[in-house]
């Protein structure tokens, strides 16, 4: 489930207009002018260019204001407490500090951390790089790096290739189930197999879930935020 944001504005803004597109694949996006009456979620966008009712905004309580503007309106705002972000707009690091700022609210300020377990280097930088703007990830270069890991680390769930050499995801996922300290930390397997014999050896293990490593990325965050939020 995707986390809703109020964006309010009261006039169209080429920059914060292309920026709330970039973050929709994200984040619920719901657009507001500054004087409507609408449900406050827990995170609010402000456009700053032609605001015309900042004051009622800013009375708003328990609930996280960033403001959208150029250096002159960011230096005029009235907003106490806000955070804010200066055009040019880096879309890329907004999406980051909007998702740590959720993690951390919804996680009493830390990020849930994932294990990630996979020979291929290229599957490893791909979903480290999507995954860490949400959570802590530990990469995992196979099986046995992976048990070394865990000798230190306690993560909230591991993402386990099931299709491994040398120590297959089978494997691993007995090691970690036979070793008290580990036994009670979820395991995911991810796979390449969309057979129904495969699919049916996975199930069989009963893990957590498993994945597809062909899903798109937006899909494999879903799921695993899905997970967590039950």
């Amino acid at each position: 489930m995707k986390e809703k944001i109020l964006y309010i504005s009261d006039r169209p803004s080429m920059g914060a207009d292309m920026l709330m597109k970039s973050l929709a694949d994200t984040f619920e996006i719901t657009r507001a002018r500054s004087n409507d009456n609408v449900t406050i979620p827990k995170i609010i966008l402000v456009n700053l260019a032609g605001l015309e009712n900042g004051a009622k905004i800013s009375k708003i309580k328990n609930t996280k204001i960033f403001l959208l503007g150029n250096q002159i309106e960011i230096n005029n705002n009235k907003f106490t407490g806000a955070d804010f972000f200066v055009k040019p707009f880096n879309n890329n690091e907004i999406r980051s500090k909007l998702l740590e700022f959720i993690q951390n609210n919804n996680n009493g300020g830390t990020m849930q951390t994932i294990l990630l377990v996979d020979d291929d280097a290229v599957m490893i930088r791909t979903l480290r790089e999507g995954l860490n703007t949400s959570y802590k990830v530990l990469p995992a270069n196979g099986g046995a790096n992976a048990l070394k890991i865990l000798e230190k680390a306690k993560p909230d769930l591991i993402l386990l290739d099931y299709e491994m050499p040398v120590m297959n995801g089978p494997q691993v996922l007995e090691a970690i189930r036979s070793n008290p300290a580990t036994a009670s930390i979820p395991v995911m397997f991810l796979t390449a197999k969309t057979d129904s014999a495969s699919i049916e050896k996975i199930e069989a293990l009963k893990p957590q879930g498993h994945m597809l490593k062909t899903l798109p990325l937006a899909e494999i965050k879903e799921i695993i935020q899905n997970f967590f939020d039950k």
